[in-house]
Parts: structure tokens; sequence; C-alpha cells
């Protein structure tokens, strides 16, 4: 007889959620997804307001970095949601960065100000 013991989530640790993710438990990615859903939805809200993206484009390519995140995430150093909100800030300012330096009329040494 095979008994399949069901972990509650909910009781995990961000870390223990990650490395159950990097293993590909698919309810693990589901709950840190949901526990972070919120951020998600506020950052890709400050990139609509301020830069006049598409909310529902924004919030899939933070999804995005935030899958990245779990899979490149160093289960040895830190706190999964610092390293998190770290990887998903410095993508969007680099391809901010990236996108302002093409343009003529800004200042290549500082396209942020």
């Amino acid at each position: 007889m095979l008994i399949r013991i069901r972990l509650n989530l909910n009781r995990l640790t961000d870390n223990q959620l990650v490395e159950l993710a990097q293993q590909g438990d698919q309810g693990a990615k589901e709950r840190l997804y949901l526990k972070y859903k919120g951020f998600l939805v506020n950052e890709s809200n400050k990139l609509v307001e301020n830069c006049g993206l598409d909310f529902d484009d924004t919030f899939g390519s933070l999804c995005y970095l935030f899958l990245w995140s779990v899979y490149t995430y160093n289960l040895k150093g830190g706190q999964f949601r610092g390293y998190m909100k770290y990887y998903i800030e410095r993508k969007i300012k680099d391809d901010i960065g990236k996108r302002k330096a093409k343009m003529p009329h800004v200042p290549k040494d500082a396209p942020f100000i």
C-alpha cells in the first residue's frame, strides 16, 4: 500500500518552499506565487503609472522574473524575500536604463536623471 504524505505548505518558510520549487514541486511554486502576488501587482502598478506601460504585459514580465528569482536563488545566502525584491528591482532598472540609453536626448553617463 502506497501512502502519500502531503505537506502543509502554509507552515513552511520561504526558503523551504523555494527548495521544494527548485526540485519541481508545483504546489510550492503556487504557494510562493500567491504569497508574493500582491508585491508583483504593486510593482506592476508603479511601472504602469510612472512609465505608461500596459499592466498585463508588465505583470506577466514580473511574474516571469519572479519565477527566475525562484530558480536562481542560492539557498545558502540570506532570505528569499530580500533576494527576490532585489533581483526584480535590479532587472527593471537595467531594462529601463538600457531603453533610456538608446534615446538620443538622454545623457549616456546618467540615464536615470
